[in-house]
C-alpha cells in the first residue's frame, strides 16, 4: 500500500462518492477506483458496499479507516517536525461547536484564543453532535465543543464549564416576577423548543418529565411548539407565542452582559430563573486520542478557562501527576 491509496480512501469515506473524491485528490475517477481497488484486494476485504448512488463503509472496513486515520495523522505529524515547525500553534485549528454553543462561545474566545496563538489559523462551524462527532472522527474536524453526556470509542473530553438555564416567557406573563420557577411548570403553557435530533431540546424535556408526554400525541406534539434555532424561539417568545427554556450564555451575550438588557427585548422578554439547583448543561471539549498536537486542545481550553461566558462556573480541572 502507498501514501495516495490512503488517502484516496478516507476521501471516499468523507464524501461517499467516487467522483467527488476523486476531484477532491486532484486525480481521474478511474485512477482512484483503481487505487481503492488494489488496497482491497492487497488486505482481503472491502472496504466500500458500492450503490448506484451511495457508497457506505462495510463493517470489516470500519476499523480500517480509523487505522488510517491514525496513520495519516503520524505522518502529518513527521512532516510537521521535518518542515522544521517545533511549535504546534503556528499550523490549523478546524475546530466545531453545537449551534445552541458556537454563537455565544465563539465572539468572546476567539480573541483569546489569538492573543495565546497569533500565527494559528482557526476555523469554525456549528452543527448537531451527531454530525460533528462523525466529522472529527473522520478527521475532518480537530477538537468539537459538545455537551455532556458525551461517549465515543477513541476520543478524549475534558468538561470546561457548566452552564445553567432560564426560562424566558413573555411580557406581562404570570412567572415574570418568580424567582423558583420548577421543570414540571413549563408543560402548563404553549411551550417552544428545538426540533428533534437537537441534544438541547432533549436536556429542556429532561427537566421537565410532564413535557415528555406532551411530545407525542394523536394529533401532534401537544403543548410543544418547534423553532429552528434559539434566536427564532426568541422572538417568537417576545410576540407572545409561548415560553422556553435558554442556556444563560444565549441570555448573557456579548451585545448584552445582563438579563435586563437591551431595552427592548427585556419589555417583551422576562428572564425567569429556576429554584435552586437550577437545571444546567456541562460543556466539554472533545478531540481524537489520535490527534497528535495536544498543545493545540490545551490552548483552547484555556482560552475558554480565560475569558468564560457570562453566567457559567467553571469545572475544576483534574490535577496530573
Amino acid at each position: 500500500m502507498n501514501l495516495n491509496q490512503l488517502k484516496y480512501v478516507l476521501a471516499v469515506t468523507r464524501e461517499k462518492n467516487f467522483s467527488r473524491a476523486a476531484k477532491l485528490c486532484h486525480v481521474s475517477q478511474p485512477s482512484l477506483s483503481v487505487a481503492v481497488k488494489k488496497l482491497e484486494e492487497e488486505l482481503g476485504l472491502t472496504l466500500f458496499e458500492r450503490y448506484k448512488n451511495e457508497i457506505k463503509v462495510t463493517p470489516q472496513g470500519e476499523p480500517i479507516l480509523v487505522q488510517i486515520q491514525k496513520a495519516l495523522e503520524e505522518i502529518d505529524g513527521i512532516h510537521h517536525i521535518a518542515n522544521g515547525r517545533a511549535d504546534p500553534l503556528t499550523g490549523r485549528l478546524r475546530m466545531g461547536a453545537l449551534l445552541t454553543i458556537g454563537p455565544y462561545l465563539f465572539p468572546e474566545m476567539i480573541p483569546v484564543l489569538r492573543t495565546l496563538a497569533p500565527r494559528m489559523k482557526v476555523l469554525v462551524e456549528e452543527n448537531f453532535t451527531s454530525v460533528l462527532t462523525d466529522r472529527l472522527k473522520r478527521g475532518e474536524l480537530d477538537v468539537i465543543i459538545i455537551a455532556l453526556p458525551f461517549q465515543e470509542h477513541g476520543v478524549d473530553l475534558m468538561p470546561v464549564y457548566d452552564e445553567p438555564f432560564m426560562a424566558a416567557v413573555p411580557a406581562g406573563h404570570r412567572w415574570r416576577y418568580r424567582t423558583n420557577l420548577t421543570g414540571n411548570e413549563l408543560a402548563d403553557d404553549e411551550l417552544i423548543l428545538l426540533g428533534k435530533g437537537n441534544c438541547f431540546r432533549d436536556q429542556v424535556l429532561e427537566i421537565c418529565p410532564d413535557c415528555m408526554q406532551l411530545e407525542d400525541t394523536a394529533s401532534g406534539p401537544g403543548n410543544i411548539i418547534e423553532g429552528s434555532s434559539l434566536e427564532t424561539i426568541r422572538h417568537m417568545v417576545a410576540t407572545g407565542v409561548g415560553i422556553t427554556v435558554l442556556p444563560i450564555t444565549s441570555v448573557n451575550t456579548l451585545l448584552c452582559t445582563s438579563t435586563s438588557c437591551p431595552a427592548k427585548e427585556h419589555s417583551l422578554i422576562h428572564y425567569v430563573p429556576f429554584s435552586e439547583p437550577a437545571p444546567s448543561r456541562r460543556i466539554a471539549v472533545a478531540w481524537r486520542s489520535s490527534f497528535p498536537h495536544g498543545e493545540v486542545v490545551d490552548v483552547l481550553i484555556q482560552a475558554m478557562r480565560t475569558n468564560p461566558p457570562n453566567g457559567v462556573s467553571l469545572v475544576e480541572q483534574p490535577h496530573t501527576p
